[in-house]
């Protein structure tokens, strides 16, 4: 009988398909509806620093006649916004037997260990860090960038007993040596990638607007390459891929590749819950027919240090064909 049951940073997964960060999970009956579905983790969207401190900021400028109340407003925001997080999370924990990952952004250093102390006592079972700013500092090196988000992973997992996931962007100079890194300071899991908000240009009325929200599915191309090639670097850390994870097809390439799971979100706007149960059926109908018992029976079969001719993991150039070698 096939089992596609998985282990992600230290939790047992029935399935590799988790639900990803977004509006859909913090809504109690689609959460449910994602268990129902055979779901193997929530991932909780994200409690924004910046979002909060942006609250904060609106209501004080409409505030100007008391100038007084600005800390007032910015303190009784904070606490607001957090206790509601954190009572989401109770209540998604008492409602499902699934786990249950927090997450969050920060852009202050010590408000990522204060939202994460917190909501380690709500009981969740992990916590994904959100990790992004962009870089506009012309004179900050990458090496700069990297010792800070290092730090922060690092102070985090000092302080909590929990799983940490690092959610990561794709623009890092040595991918496989940040992931090293990241394992290093305690990150148990690390999601590749982080898909941002992305502005787009409307030629017509001459302005910025916002790009399409959704991935597709080609998308998952680009975390293909690095899945193969730090899941065989980096032993002993669980990889996720993220972005572009729409059919079993794909979540099979990346475990293929060495994922430990996949995350999912275009596909559960588009399609609900259903998305989930096609894609973990698509996955057993693989194993069956390549005579595969357990995910661990192929996961990273065909990472960069599994397969024959590594090179077409390190192949960049569109260059010429020559006797069918890369």
């Amino acid at each position: 009988m096939e089992n596609i049951s998985v282990n992600y940073m230290g939790l047992s997964l029935r399935s590799p398909v988790i639900a990803a960060s977004s509006g859909l999970t913090t809504q109690l009956d689609k959460i449910e509806s994602f268990e129902r579905a055979g779901v193997g983790a929530i991932v909780v969207k994200s409690l924004f620093e910046e979002q909060i401190v942006n609250e904060a900021d609106f209501l004080k400028s409409r505030s100007n006649d008391y100038p007084e109340s600005a800390d007032y407003l910015h303190h009784y925001i904070r606490q607001y916004s957090i206790e509601k997080y954190l009572n989401l999370l109770k209540e998604i924990k008492s409602r499902i037997s699934t786990p249950v990952i927090a997450s969050i952004s920060c852009y202050s250093k010590g408000e990522w260990v204060s939202y994460a102390k917190e909501i380690e006592q709500t009981g969740v079972d992990g916590l994904e860090l959100n990790i992004y700013s962009l870089p506009l500092n012309v004179h900050k090196t990458s090496t700069d960038i990297e010792k800070e988000y290092l730090e922060v992973v690092g102070n985090v997992t000092r302080m909590i007993k929990i799983p940490v996931a690092v959610k990561i962007a794709g623009y890092v100079t040595n991918l496989p040596g940040f992931v090293y890194n990241l394992k290093a300071y305690g990150a148990k899991g690390v999601v590749m990638f982080n898909r941002f908000y992305s502005p787009d240009i409307d030629i017509s009325k001459l302005k910025i607007i916002p790009a399409d929200a959704f991935s597709n599915e080609s998308e998952s191309l680009r975390e293909l390459r690095w899945m193969g090639i730090a899941s065989a670097l980096v032993p002993g850390i669980d990889l996720a891929a993220s972005t572009g994870i729409h059919t079993g097809e794909t979540a099979i390439k990346q475990i293929l590749a060495g994922a430990s799971a996949v995350q999912m979100c275009t596909a559960l706007y588009k399609r609900g819950a259903e998305a989930i149960s096609d894609v973990n059926q698509e996955i057993l109908l693989f194993m069956e027919k390549h005579g595969f018992n357990s995910i661990r029976d192929f996961r990273g079969m065909l990472n960069y240090s599994n397969i024959e001719n590594p090179r077409e993991f390190e192949r960049v150039q569109f260059m010429k064909n020559f006797g069918g070698k890369v």
